[in-house]
């Protein structure tokens, strides 16, 4: 609902329930409040995807949660209506049927979309006595929403009405910008997507400068001249385009399908799932391409056995060698430079006996992927037919999910060594889990003061391919002694690469068995070696 269509439900609305006494008030919906008056019921309805407000001769209304709404507002009578300009707010103020005190209160309803609201305030001294939804400072920089707080406005939408004409900055956006709805909608206060987009219609249609129709629009919400009009896009407060006139403005129901609040979040939602789906396929191709290129445990131990055979074994930096094998046949085999023939022999016959276990590795990550995207796409199957409250409720959850990672990344700092190395270190048994088993990648070196309880420290490759220098192996080994618990002495420290930690059987978090591990001595005196 745009706040000038607001504004022509005023009048009619005054005639219903000014200077009447509310009799009950309950709810009708999830988000719905309901004031019972003699004649009929108003319902104030605050979902995000069909804000608005209707007359009814009878509704089923429940209590609402917090008794006091009707305490305040059950046997109070109507004092007066007001809107704040043409913006999409109506404040309804009662004089309580309260005995003791000033009890003068207002009911606010902020038809505002997303940020739909209905606000009791105490007229004394503005504070928030109840409210449907709170507002934190998590959720909104510019006020906070909860009972107790001093009651703030939400900010104005535009100019209001009486400026519209005489401003040359509208004028001047108008011409520049070749009659954008965004632009009305942005300067005009009370006009929305609908009602800009008729003012366009209408000028095209009628033949006449967008300003003029801008002009019109602003006379009639001066002078209070409206006739209601349903146009295709939704209601209007006069005449605007196609469409037909409005008998009863107050029994208008609002839709998602005019605010666009359900369809922006279906929206928001797919696309999270459909970027989580190509990131899992990239996923599984590359599952799949390690798998077609794993090497039989035969191949290596041929591989191992050649090289064995090999003359110079003590050989370094060659990338590749050529070898034939007993029957005759030619292989080419992979070396690492920084290695002799003998240890890239020994390097083989470890990936042959890890090769099963790879393999089963390989499978499990390509069967997680494939349910997981099927999941994903049976979920987007089933967003059309979603409400707003659940779409609300998976994008919660989505944002949730996001800002725990983006708290346990924060957390956890790198310390920058020499050279741009940077190093991870945990502070306690979860952070240790953390740093060793989600941020330590495949190469990585892990750390670890040997006969301590102390910190896991990962140094990070980064995507270097060489290894790292002696000198920043003995800066990072410096950071476990450091935090190991001892305060001088020579402390062994033991590294090795990630892939060689694991979790210790039935262990405790944090608890480890590592092997293929190297000791460095760090003499804490001296902070070296």
């Amino acid at each position: 609902m745009d706040g000038v269509f607001l504004s022509a439900l005023l009048p009619p609305l005054k005639d219903l329930i000014l200077n009447r006494e509310c009799r009950k008030i309950g709810c009708p919906s999830r988000d719905g409040f309901g004031l019972m008056f003699n004649e009929g019921v108003l319902v104030l309805n605050a979902r995000p995807d069909s804000p608005g407000l209707t007359w009814s001769s009878a509704v089923n209304m429940t209590e609402l949660p917090s008794p006091v709404w009707s305490h305040h507002l059950e046997g109070a009578e109507v004092m007066d209506l007001l809107q704040p300009g043409a913006d999409r707010v109506l404040h309804i103020c009662f004089r309580s049927g309260l005995l003791y005190g000033n009890s003068d209160v207002t009911l606010i309803f902020e038809i505002t979309g997303r940020n739909a609201n209905v606000i009791l305030q105490r007229n004394e001294d503005s504070r928030i006595l109840a409210c449907h939804r709170k507002v934190s400072t998590r959720i909104s920089r510019y006020r906070t929403v909860a009972p107790g707080q001093v009651y703030v406005p939400p900010p104005s939408s535009g100019l209001s009405p009486g400026f519209w004409s005489s401003s040359i900055e509208l004028r001047e956006s108008i011409e520049n910008t070749n009659d954008s709805p965004a632009l009305l909608y942005k300067m005009l206060e009370g006009v929305g997507p609908v009602t800009a987009g008729a003012l366009i219609r209408h000028a095209r249609i009628s033949k006449m400068p967008l300003i003029e129709a801008v002009t019109k629009l602003e006379k009639a919400l001066m002078e209070q001249d409206f006739s209601p009009w349903e146009s295709p896009d939704g209601p209007l407060p006069i005449e605007l385009g196609e469409g037909e006139p409005i008998i009863d403005p107050l029994s208008i129901r609002m839709t998602g399908e005019s605010t666009g609040i359900r369809k922006d979040r279906l929206e928001t939602w797919t696309a999270i799932l459909r970027k989580r789906i190509s990131v899992l396929r990239r996923r599984l191709a590359g599952v799949m391409t390690a798998m077609d290129q794993l090497v039989s445990p035969e191949k290596y131990r041929t591989w191992g056995n050649l090289l064995l055979s090999a003359g110079d074994n003590s050989r370094k930096g060659l990338e590749e060698i050529e070898l034939k094998d007993w029957n005759g046949c030619e292989h080419r085999i992979p070396l690492k430079p920084f290695r002799s023939l003998k240890s890239n022999a020994a390097r083989f016959f470890r990936k042959a006996s890890n090769t099963g276990k790879e393999k089963r590795n390989l499978e499990e990550h390509k069967l997680n992927a494939l349910n997981e995207i099927e999941s994903l796409e049976m979920s987007l199957s089933e967003a059309p037919d979603l409400t707003v409250d659940e779409l609300e409720a998976h994008l919660r959850n989505h944002r949730k999910k996001v800002r725990d990672q983006d708290d346990r990344r924060k957390r956890i700092e790198a310390k920058l060594l020499s050279g741009g190395w940077r190093c991870f270190a945990g502070r306690n048994a979860r952070e240790n889990e953390e740093v060793t088993f989600k941020m330590g990648k495949r190469g990585d070196l892990w750390f670890h003061a040997r006969g301590y309880p102390g910190a896991h420290v990962i140094l990070k490759l980064d995507g270097r391919t060489d290894n790292p220098p002696g000198e920043i192996i003995l800066e990072a080994a410096v950071e476990a002694a450091g935090r190991c618990g001892a305060s001088s002495g020579v402390i062994p420290v033991d590294y090795t690469r990630v892939q060689y930690v694991n979790r210790r059987r039935k262990g405790k978090p944090g608890q480890v068995v590592y092997s293929r591990e190297k000791t460095v001595f760090v003499d804490l005196d001296r902070k070296g070696r």
